[in-house]
């Protein structure tokens, strides 16, 4: 699969094991991730046993997986660096998890945000 950014649908197509490592190689090469955010912070989903933090590799699908039921919410960008340095270990103090680009439908991996660390590193 190429570094670029796939076009919204074509991305939300591929299996969940596929997006999550394509956002990985990514952020390893630097590039930033986006969540949601409204005036309160970030959006966080609760799953019952993980609280989540939806992230994706670029901003249109950020924007286009928030347009339905998160109206309210904008694009933020976390870059690279800042993601693996600051949100990552806050996350794990704060046991936060992380929803690796999900589709539409809501399917993603999640992963602990230290589980997630570890795979940027390896």
């Amino acid at each position: 699969m190429s570094n670029t950014i796939l076009l919204d649908d074509t991305f939300y197509r591929l299996p969940s094991s596929d997006r999550y490592d394509h956002v990985l190689n990514l952020v390893k090469k630097g590039a930033s991730v986006w969540t949601l955010a409204d005036t309160e912070g970030c959006l966080i989903i609760d799953l019952g046993s993980d609280k989540v933090l939806p992230i994706w590799p670029a901003e249109t699908l950020a924007t286009a997986w928030g347009e339905k039921d998160y109206q309210g919410f904008n694009s933020l960008e976390i870059n690279a660096a800042d993601w693996a340095e600051k949100w990552l270990p806050g996350m794990q103090g704060d046991g936060f998890s992380v929803g690796v680009a999900p589709n539409l439908a809501g399917e993603c991996i999640v992963s602990s945000a230290e589980e997630h660390a570890i795979d940027l590193k390896s």
